[in-house]
């Protein structure tokens, strides 16, 4: 394929064209995006090709079509929007061996009364919704802390000490007060704390939330808040967390996550929840997560009932006035940050100054360079003009002097001489160029500098090898007086230090051009950061390195670099840090490094706020920042490394001048600064809202969902909440009168996602716990495959794949193969080792086993999993080897997500999409081309349904990541509605063969079949879907019985000779008899770990 389209396929742009113009396309198609009326958008004529083809890579990135017209100076650009339509396909073929055929046939007689068709029913919460434990006992006084005096004294050197009254004053007359505060002036650990303190004070009973936006914020903002307090952690504070708890009835303040309050406003216990708490602290609110936007919607509607509820709104950059009006113009404390000077380098900056690896850089300064030093000797002619050999000579040797003598008072003649003959201050030695500037900065002779500085002397003068004044300071006594006078005086001159050569609008220009014409802005430039890096280690004093990168991906692959070729040139000690990672990894990015160890700390934006490292003097940000963007009409959703705002940038920035002047290297042009939005998009803006909407229904009364998410701060879009709540009523969770059935309170108990809580229900109820349990936690934490180092890794990277997948054309019996070959390996050494060969990711497969054992807890603490007897384990278990049996469970969480191979047009297509492509990265493609060459894998594929788990916008339209080919009847019996009307899902027609007639599963999936093998396998779809229905209405209680045992054995059969038959594997061997003794010690242990576990 030609290069240009496998960068368009990553979503890549091959085109290169100047910053400002590009800035300037991207803005007008943002607009012409956002503006529901315009249809089309001409471009000016005066563009060049270059742009041209610019925009015909860029808008297919966005969903648009691109068409040049005209010729020669008059030819111009036009784009369009895509007009949206279901797209229907030829019938679809249902047929079933007669064997399978005979199998239903039988069933049907047997189990024709076993369960009749039904809805999900309205009645009520089948399972208690689970909250916070310590809220279910009134609140206590809390006791006075132990504080150290050294403790004490650190806390009173935050600047939040001197509002300590103001604050406690405000909370008292009013129920909601803004905090906003910079970064470190201490609000997030202290303001609980004066609440606490004042409540022992006054003997009065205080129960505290604290909200974070993340888990690791909650834990380590906990504990640091024992530190101060000297307690331990679980006592007076603790925290919460999803499947992990430190708490007692007796705690006093709650560190948790928004999503774990906002649990607790969904059930029918809210009441009692809020009449328990006493204040609910919401921290960094300016983040707008869907979370707390929700939050602040549900807490502001319970107000009125909860007259004692004192609410308390936190966060660093905030738009105080929009929340304030919000909440009826509430008080805002406006708290002062106790930062540090940081310095500020901007793209322009960087690429004039550090030695990049850059080739079009180095030619372009290089050129700069010889027109700057001819400008230089032009400027200091006037110098030496007017001045005879002698006098030349002897200022020669009195700078000599003052060189090698180290004697201060040597520098008296260069006074004399240069008041005596009017010789320029800025005389430089005939040979090395050095000034008197110069040699005193290197000296160190601080009392000389300032002389010379007030006779006017030039700090930006360079020698013969480019160093000036300060450089000479730096270079022989670091960080010093001498460099700081020296500094100062550089900035009051308009010049940022340290800097090689002046930055004009012109050389501005040329060096970004030339930066750009072989980076783009559409990738992070890896190598450049090394540069920096590599920069900082050989010119600035010891101290941390903060680098921002958007995505986990980045991470890793800037780990690889660095270790290769960094940490053998300088002692360095990296670090990892992202949302994902575990609890005790995370923790060991705040421990201090030994005396001569430079810390380097890879992060996504998780280290913007809330969670403090002092030890960070540098921070290295790409300006970038991974977020999904969700398209409500067609369901797809795009992971891509978005600009920041210009508020987490300042956030990103002060990250460097917590405990001393630090230093920010940004990798993007104040043009591109100036052009980022103000304050990043809310977040419910952005992503779909099913689990918000349901969330809504089991809080709301008397008012719609709409109406409902209406009175947010920034209203989510109708289209978005109309396609959410389509959604949650296809899949059951809602009614047609958008009440909660009791398949949606099961999933609103479930700490999942909706979809991956109906699949894992599905998973009990059939008797495949085990691997669609694993599934459950696989997809939570997404790929557990690392992206090959080295390039001739890649095809041995996609052979590993395909060998884990077998025969199965699945992305999920791979990832389940993978992870039984990691959980084989018993020691964490063999596992690494399995990991390196089969390049897997050792850290995201331990989250897996984590997430699995709490996730299998919380089902036994409600009551769905029991310890012994029917329901336990080993019940549960029954029909786990039948892969084709687990597949129609991972399609019922997953659908609609499903596409359909058109082998008359060879094409793949989903509802909305009229061409589709399978990820580069599925082994479903891979399988495909391996058995026939075709540039369209998807035309040799044993099915032509496939179900996937994402699908995600390219550049040549969309792809389907995670896939799993599926058979005609497993789409049948387990796609759709939960409910099928017989005489509105079969019709026939005059076209039709007589004894055939056609299935609509939903408004776009038709099969055609005998009418009598869709007459069985719609009662076989009824029998289980009603099965489910009467397991939901209350799963704790439920208990199988012999016929439906012989349903679930039926249908298992039926299924696996289905996929026998198109040559796709179908069993999953996953019990050996060592298997089986795992499970049992894995039962035991997760029967003492219960208690713990439990919300």
């Amino acid at each position: 394929l030609p290069e240009a389209w496998k960068m368009a396929s990553k979503g890549k742009i091959s085109v290169k064209i100047e910053e400002d113009i590009r800035i300037s396309i991207h803005r007008q198609i943002d607009l012409f995006l956002q503006d529901e009326t315009q249809v089309e958008f001409d471009f000016p004529v005066h563009l060049t090709n270059q742009h041209r083809a610019y925009i015909h890579e860029y808008v297919r990135n966005k969903r648009l079509k691109s068409r040049s017209h005209g010729k020669g100076t008059n030819r111009y650009l036009t784009i369009y929007k895509t007009s949206l339509s279901d797209i229907t396909h030829g019938d679809a073929v249902l047929d079933l061996t007669p064997e399978s055929n005979d199998i239903l046939n039988e069933i049907q007689k047997e189990c024709s009364m076993f369960c009749k068709p039904g809805t999900s029913s309205t009645k009520g919460h089948p399972i208690r919704l689970h909250s916070i434990n310590v809220t279910s006992f009134p609140p206590s006084v809390p006791p006075f802390p132990t504080s150290s005096g050294e403790i004490v004294a650190v806390r009173k050197s935050l600047p939040i000490a001197q509002f300590h009254e103001i604050i406690l004053k405000c909370i008292q007359h009013n129920q909601v007060i803004i905090i906003s505060g910079n970064t470190g002036s201490g609000k997030t650990t202290q303001v609980p704390q004066f609440i606490l303190e004042e409540a022992a004070q006054q003997n009065l009973p205080c129960r505290i939330i604290c909200t974070q936006p993340r888990r690791i914020s909650a834990v380590t903002v906990s504990e640091r808040v024992c530190v101060e307090r000297n307690e331990q952690l679980g006592d007076t504070v603790g925290y919460q967390i999803r499947l992990e708890s430190r708490a007692k009835s007796t705690t006093n303040a709650l560190f948790c996550t928004n999503g774990v309050l906002l649990r607790c406003l969904m059930g029918k216990h809210s009441s009692k929840f809020l009449k328990n708490v006493t204040h609910i602290i919401i921290d960094e609110v300016h983040e707008r997560d869907q979370y707390s936007d929700f939050l602040l919607i549900a807490l502001k509607d319970k107000l009125s009932k909860n007259a004692h509820l004192k609410i308390i709104l936190m966060s660093a950059t905030i738009e105080s006035d929009t929340f304030s009006k919000y909440f009826n113009n509430c008080p805002v404390i406006e708290i002062p940050g106790r930062l540090f000077p940081i310095e500020t380098f901007f793209l322009e900056d960087i690429l004039l100054n550090v030695d990049t690896s850059n080739h079009n850089v180095k030619d372009i300064r290089k050129k700069m360079m010889k027109s700057f030093e001819a400008q230089a000797v032009e400027r200091t002619k006037p110098i030496t003009v007017n001045m005879d050999d002698e006098t030349i000579l002897l200022m020669n040797d009195i700078l000599e002097v003052c060189w090698i003598e180290n004697n201060p008072d040597d520098f008296r003649n260069f006074f004399t001489l240069i008041e005596e003959e009017n010789i320029s201050i800025d005389f430089q030695h005939t040979e090395t160029k050095m000034t008197a500037l110069m040699i005193a900065a290197a000296k160190g002779y601080i009392a000389i500098v300032q002389k010379l500085l007030e006779m006017g002397a030039d700090p930006s003068i360079q020698e013969k090898h480019n160093y000036n004044a300060f450089d000479w300071a730096c270079f022989v006594h670091g960080s010093s007086t001498c460099s700081d006078i020296l500094k100062q005086a550089l900035n009051k001159s308009g010049l940022s230090v340290p800097r090689t050569m002046p930055l004009t609008p012109h050389s501005t220009k040329q060096i970004l051009d030339a930066y750009h014409t072989s980076v783009g802005d559409d990738r992070i430039d890896h190598n450049l950061i090394i540069d920096v890096i590599l920069h900082i280690c050989r010119k600035h004093p010891e101290g941390g390195i903060l680098v921002f990168l958007p995505g986990f991906e980045d991470i890793q692959e800037q780990y690889g670099l660095l270790n290769s070729k960094v940490s053998n040139i300088h002692c360095i000690r990296m670090f990892m840090l992202h949302s994902k990672m575990q609890t005790a990894d995370q923790h060991s990015v705040f421990k201090p490094v030994p005396s001569g160890v430079r810390k380097i700390i890879l992060s996504t934006n998780i280290a913007e706020t809330s969670i403090t490292m002092d030890d960070v003097v540098y921070v290295i940000d790409s300006g970038k920042v991974k977020q999904k963007y969700y398209d409500s009409l067609t369901s797809t959703s795009s992971l891509a490394a978005t600009w920041i705002s210009q508020a987490c940038a300042t956030q990103r920035a002060g990250r460097a001048g917590r405990t001393r002047p630090g230093t920010c290297f940004r990798l993007y042009s104040r043009m591109r600064h100036s052009e980022m939005d103000q304050y990043t998009l809310p977040e419910i803006m952005r992503v779909p809202l099913t689990e918000i909407c349901l969330q809504t229904a089991l809080i709301i009364k008397d008012e719609s969902i709409q109406e409902f998410l209406n009175k947010a701060i920034t209203a989510p879009s109708s289209t978005s909440i109309k396609q959410s709540i389509k959604y949650l009523q296809k899949v059951g969770a809602l009614d047609d009168e958008e009440s909660v059935t009791d398949l949606g309170y099961t999933l609103a108990e479930l700490p999942v996602d909706a979809r991956l809580g109906k699949m894992l229900l599905y998973g009990i109820l059939l008797k495949c716990y085990e691997p669609v349990l694993l599934v459950v936690c696989i997809l939570s934490i997404n790929d557990l495959f690392v992206i090959p180092p080295f390039p001739g890794d890649k095809e041995r990277a996609k052979k590993v794949r395909q060998d884990l997948a077998e025969n199965s054309y699945s992305d999920c019996y791979c990832l389940l193969r993978a992870y039984q070959r990691w959980l084989d390996a018993r020691s964490v050494q063999k596992r690494k080792e399995l990991c390196n060969r089969l390049f897997l990711n050792h850290g995201k497969l331990t989250m897996v086993s984590e997430l699995r054992n709490k996730l299998h807890a919380h089902l036994c603490s409600i009551g769905v999993v029991k310890s012994y007897g029917p329901g336990s384990v080993k019940d549960l278990n029954e029909f786990a080897n039948n892969w084709s049996l687990v597949k129609g469970i991972l399609l019922v969480g997953l659908y609609p997500n499903v596409s359909y191979l058109e082998k008359y047009s060879k094409t793949m297509k989903t509802r909305f999409e009229k061409k589709i492509f399978i990820h580069p990265s599925s082994v479903v493609g891979g399988k495909a081309s391996k058995k026939q060459k075709t540039t369209d894998n998807a035309l040799c594929l044993p099915s032509e349904w496939i179900t996937f788990e994402e699908k995600c916008k390219s550049g040549r339209g969309s792809m389907i990541r995670c896939n799993t080919v599926i058979s005609p009847i497993t789409i049948a019996i387990f796609a759709g509605p939960l409910s099928l009307d017989d005489t509105e899902c079969i019709t026939k027609s005059d076209a039709m063969e007589q004894d055939h007639c056609r299935i609509a599963v939903d408004d776009w999936i038709n099969l055609m079949a005998k009418e009598s093998v869709a007459k069985s396998v719609l009662h076989t779809r009824r029998m289980v879907h009603g099965l489910f229905l009467k397991f939901i209405e209350n799963p704790r209680i439920h208990q199988s019985d012999s016929n439906e045992r012989k349903l679930l054995d039926a249908l298992g059969k039926v299924l696996a000779i289905e996929d026998h038959t198109i040559d796709v594997t179908n069993q999953l061997e996953y019990f050996t008899k060592n298997d089986k003794q795992k499970e049992q010690q894995h039962h035991r242990h997760y029967r003492r770990r219960e208690h713990y576990n439990r919300f």
